[in-house]
């Protein structure tokens, strides 16, 4: 009852305003553009519009990604409310990375991340989910909320998935055909060609071929304090130490290449096989230890000199597959698709480090970290229709196999100069064992359309099974009574969505989802011994759940559309990291007994004349968590109110168009921690302009953060204010600004 009062408030607060320019408009006429109707998704399986799902889905299609130079997972998500990506800037991560997505409070590895229907590797300690690319995109779909019933583990949040361009995208009729496109981003210094061909060499034979060389450097951060703002800056400056308001020199270059060959011998038949290579390498100038090395325990300093560290990273994310779709026709299926990909990726970490030791022996220290995950998938799904009576049944039943093997190792070298000895220390740090992991799922869900197609049904299935065999090498430390052991477990999973159309207008919706997130090899068999700290394997770790219900309201008119829906999850068995029982110098993973989090989102879209244009887009939520039944509730961090208003403009007798896009967010006065930093709020302009005279290509220009305000956003309300040194000096809180006045431009030439 609750939380029915907390969304009838909000809905009048949030959504109302967004729908009384709307209701007063809905007579006019104008060009049926812009509906929710004209976006097609792949996230359902049934390739349904979005107005057709009881789900809220965020979509970023081909046209927005190059207007706005879209080239991060942190400008992905920049008009998404409610959505945060956040920067990784620790000591022991310094390459400007990102660590994947926060969906409704929930992020990591709980969101799926997926590129052509192939989940994207997670995220261990100290690494990153970048491993995204958005050359050769046609459209980004984040579905929000647990999605596991179509999509399995890792969807517990949501999903956030790629599609990638086909050959019809570039050839569109023609025999042959492509782009060049090229880019530059003054907040990274980042420039980025594209070359993108495509070719028909037979009515059913078509090729497709994508190049792409992106370079950047560190980003500006502009209105980031050099002293560290909140924490002061205990960086050893006069020893060469990068301020607490810059980042490392850093120098990125990626590379990516995409090939696809379609083939289509019959009407009925139709073949795919491709190949997708992303290459990204980055060489950092770590500066940020320089100096006297202070020990993290004592707070005193140890006599060691840090006097240089170079580091490199190497991420690879590659995709090999077969894709065949087979229409029968006269039977129940309408088509069968079968998909066999092979997925290897690898995370490879670097160092070298010259320190002089409190002896005064010189020293240099060689350090390596090598995570692979290699996942081979086979899917298999069916789609067909049926009636019983008069009722339509539209439905997509499938397989979903795959088995990942993971693979760590993390070796560190010393070589003393003074005195010629070497030594060698195998799996320190974060520890864990290798592991294979085998998953078979079935799926099913139906669409029930009925009462003269007003009314809907989806009810959704799925069986779920997993299995985590550890292997540990000779690396691997164990803890005496927490050694690896084998995990397995089966879920079934249920979902139902029901959507009732008043009239062509205006529909409601409300579905009900259930999703989980089985333990990693990482929280399950980390470990560390050790005297003064130690990791302690947690292999009984149960796999975090969770029950999700949601109420939506749509409306669509000849001249635009709003939605607006409510949320409620509730989280059990939700896995908490480096849990440090009191009175110990041990951390762990445990499950803590409930995170909820409920808020509401609304969005919306006019035609004000055939040239002006605005959307309006909001997000509010709130979080709970409690650790035990008997704590008590604390918050749970998720973002504030904030939202998006744009206003666009077009000039076709000049080829022109103006866009102007306001983000606004409230500051956070709740958080997990009482003591961690709370942002306050802020509003930032941004201006985009895409002039395409016909003749010579399309020019884009892009001014973000136009009046150059500093702020920071809902990830770094993680930040303690108060930290020990080390914390502090490896990642301060000014590394979470948001970049200062930035701008992007691009030219792109078709041929």
């Amino acid at each position: 009852m609750n939380f029915l009062c907390r969304t009838a408030v909000l809905l009048s607060t949030v959504a109302v305003p967004a729908l009384l320019p709307l209701t007063a408009l809905a007579q006019d006429d104008a060009p049926e553009e812009g509906h929710l109707g004209t976006i097609v998704l792949s996230t359902d399986r049934q390739g349904a519009q979005v107005r057709d799902i009881p789900a809220n889905v965020s979509v970023i299609d081909e046209g927005e990604i190059e207007a706005r130079n879209i080239t991060d997972m942190q400008e992905l998500t920049r008009y998404t409310p409610g959505i945060t990506v956040q920067r990784q800037t620790s000591s022991t991560d310094p390459f400007n990375t990102f660590g994947g997505f926060t969906i409704r409070g929930v992020g990591g590895n709980r969101v799926q991340m997926q590129v052509d229907g192939s989940r994207v590797p997670e995220r261990i300690i100290d690494g990153t989910r970048d491993y995204l690319d958005f050359s050769f995109t046609k459209q980004v779909e984040i579905v929000r909320g647990p999605a596991s019933v179509l999509w399995g583990s890792d969807a517990l949040g949501g999903v956030v998935a790629l599609q990638t361009l086909d050959p019809e995208d570039v050839l569109q009729g023609r025999d042959r055909g492509g782009s060049i496109r090229t880019s530059y981003d003054s907040v990274n210094n980042g420039t980025d060609v594209e070359l993108t061909f495509g070719q028909k060499f037979t009515p059913n034979l078509e090729f497709l071929i994508g190049l792409s060389r992106e370079t950047s450097n560190e980003t500006e951060l502009s209105n980031a304090r050099d002293d560290g703002g909140a924490w002061g800056c205990p960086r050893n400056v006069d020893w060469g130490a990068t301020t607490c308001g810059e980042l490392d020199p850093t120098d990125t270059t990626s590379t990516r290449g995409l090939a696809k060959l379609v083939w289509t011998p019959t009407d009925s038949h139709r073949f795919e096989f491709s190949a997708d290579i992303l290459d990204r390498e980055t060489t950092v100038d770590h500066r940020v230890t320089l100096g006297p090395v202070v020990s993290g325990f004592t707070g005193l300093p140890t006599g060691e000199i840090i006097r240089g560290y170079d580091r490199e990273l190497e991420l690879s994310r590659k995709r090999y597959a077969v894709e065949h779709e087979w229409t029968p026709g006269g039977s129940i299926f309408d088509s069968v698709k079968t998909t066999l990909a092979y997925t290897p990726n690898s995370y490879s970490r670097t160092g070298t480090e010259y320190s002089t030791s409190a002896a005064g022996d010189e020293i240099v220290t060689y350090d390596s970290l090598d995570y692979t995950e290699k996942f081979l998938e086979f899917d298999i799904q069916a789609n067909g229709s049926f009636r019983t009576g008069s009722a339509l049944h539209e439905f997509v039943v499938g397989i979903d196999a795959d088995v990942t093997d993971s693979d760590y190792e993390r070796i560190d070298r010393t070589h003393n100069i003074t005195t010629g000895d070497n030594t060698e220390r195998r799996a320190g740090g974060f520890n864990f064992a290798n592991a294979t992991t085998r998953r078979t799922d079935i799926y099913l869900q139906d669409k029930i359309t009925f009462g003269g197609g007003q009314f809907e049904l989806t009810p959704g299935l799925r069986f779920a099974t997993y299995k985590i065999d550890p292997r540990p090498n000779a690396d691997y430390q164990a803890v005496l009574g927490s050694e690896p052991i084998t995990r397995k477990d089966e879920k079934l999973l249920k979902s139902l969505g029901a959507t009732y159309r008043f009239n062509d207008t205006y529909s409601v919706w409300a579905k009900y989802g259930e999703g989980f997130k089985m333990p990693t090899a990482q929280q399950l068999y980390t470990s560390l011994p050790g005297s003064f700290f130690e990791l302690i394997p947690a292999p009984g770790l149960e796999p975090e759940e969770v029950k999700n219900i949601e109420l939506g309201f749509r409306g669509e008119y000849d001249r635009g559309f709003f939605s607006v829906n409510a949320f409620k999850a509730d989280y059990s068995n939700f896995i908490e990291s480096f849990y440090n029982p009191p009175g110990t110098v041990s951390y762990t993973y445990r499950n803590i007994s409930t995170v909820e989090v409920w808020g509401i989102e609304a969005s919306g879209s006019w035609a004000l004349s055939d040239a002006l244009a605005g959307t309006i887009s909001a997000s509010y939520q709130k979080g709970t968590q409690e650790v035990n039944e008997t704590s008590g509730e604390t918050p749970h961090n998720v973002s504030p109110l904030t939202a998006t208003v744009g206003l666009s403009y077009d000039m076709p007798q000049y080829d022109l168009q103006l866009e102007a896009i306001g983000t606004f967010a409230a500051g956070i006065k709740d958080t997990a921690s009482p003591t961690a930093f709370k942002p306050a709020g802020y509003g930032v302009l941004d201006l985009y302009a895409t002039w395409t005279p016909t003749r010579v290509g399309k020019f884009t220009v892009g001014i973000q953060n136009v009046f150059d305000r500093r702020y920071f956003n809902a990830s770094a309300a993680g930040y303690e204010a108060t930290v020990a040194n080390n914390v502090a000096a490896g990642n301060p809180i000014e590394l979470q600004t948001g970049t200062g006045r930035s701008i992007q431009v691009s030219y792109q030439m078709e041929f």
